[in-house]
């Protein structure tokens, strides 16, 4: 259930950063690449640095995690760019 709501908000969150972009700079590649790591660094960051700090991670995971997480971030901004 919890991951649910976590991957609706995720979801939510970059489709939301990414109207943003393409608003202020067009539907293109900047928009992806900007919305992309922006949601990267606000949310699964954010989520990790959490982690870490309350004992429940650590930064060796953190640093593999989050490249592949940024990549899935710009793969959800490239799939909203072509439904805008």
């Amino acid at each position: 259930m919890i991951w649910g709501i976590w991957d609706t908000l995720l979801s939510a969150v970059l489709v939301f950063i990414f109207w943003l972009c393409s608003v202020a700079f067009g539907n293109n590649l900047k928009s992806i690449i900007i919305s992309g790591t922006t949601t990267a660094f606000a949310t699964i960051g954010i989520f990790w640095i959490a982690s870490v700090n309350t004992g429940l991670g650590v930064w060796s995971t953190a640093a593999i995690l989050f490249p592949i997480a940024w990549a899935e971030m710009i793969i959800g901004a490239f799939i909203a760019s072509k439904l805008y």
